[in-house]
């Protein structure tokens, strides 16, 4: 589970400054002693809110796509050699085993068998 207090942070530092920042630009709109006073003071609290909420989702989903992707980008390429390596496995185990049954045919019916093993024939390794 990955760690969520570092995106609060991010929350409450935007949104204490979106408000402190409002409440500057709107200071004289929030001296006069009407009823839109608490309609405007409402509006700065809310728009803070969603700027910091906004502001967190963007940093957090920027991280997860910075950090986050190329790991999974390496861990699905390791999963893919590892594939790879179990694959080139079984097909070497499937040439040994077609070459030991054509070795004990030749065996069994007194035919001479010269047919060199899979890992020294021509063709494997760069040979």
């Amino acid at each position: 589970m990955r760690e969520v207090a570092k995106y609060w942070v991010i929350y409450y530092l935007v949104y204490i400054a979106t408000v402190v920042f409002l409440l500057v630009r709107h200071w004289n709109d929030l001296r006069w002693d009407d009823v839109s006073y608490v309609f405007l003071l409402a509006a700065i609290v809310s728009l803070g809110a969603g700027t910091a909420l906004i502001v967190a989702i963007i940093v957090e989903v920027t991280g997860f796509m910075v950090l986050l992707i190329p790991d999974r980008i390496r861990k699905l390429k390791e999963a893919g050699r590892v594939e790879g390596r179990v694959e080139g496995r079984e097909t070497e185990r499937q040439e040994w085993r077609a070459w030991y049954e054509r070795q004990q045919a030749a065996l069994r019916d007194g035919k001479p068998f010269d047919e060199p093993p899979p890992d020294e024939a021509p063709g494997k390794n760069g040979k």
